[in-house]
């Protein structure tokens, strides 16, 4: 059984697609870690990609059960909640739109 998460500052829950493939996984930008998981990271960013503030970080574990899925400033540490200040909306229009690529793929799933 997959799990759900949210976004930190969300209300929406996002679980695995139960029709997820592999390969989709690779075509959507998917790279795999050391532990053979799946990771996604995509910066947002107001005006250029390389002045990105914050990322979205997703990852799958190999069994394809396991989705974990956070907005971080950009060295990874500490969570950034974009929904809570009005300026940070290109960032938010811009994740509402990867997500939606990922619901497209079959790789997410609203809950």
């Amino acid at each position: 059984m997959a799990n759900t998460v949210i976004i930190n500052g969300d209300n929406r829950k996002f679980t695995i697609n139960p029709e997820i493939k592999r390969y989709a996984l690779i075509d959507a930008g998917f790279t795999k870690t050391k532990r053979e998981n799946f990771l996604y990271k995509h910066p947002l960013y107001n005006e250029s990609p390389y002045n990105a503030t914050c990322q979205l970080k997703l990852t799958i574990n190999e069994d394809l059960d396991h989705l974990t899925m956070v907005v971080t400033d950009t060295n990874g540490l500490q969570k950034v909640n974009i929904f809570k200040n009005k300026q940070l909306a290109p960032m938010v229009e811009l994740l509402n739109f990867i997500l939606k690529d990922l619901e497209d793929r079959q790789i997410i799933a609203p809950c």
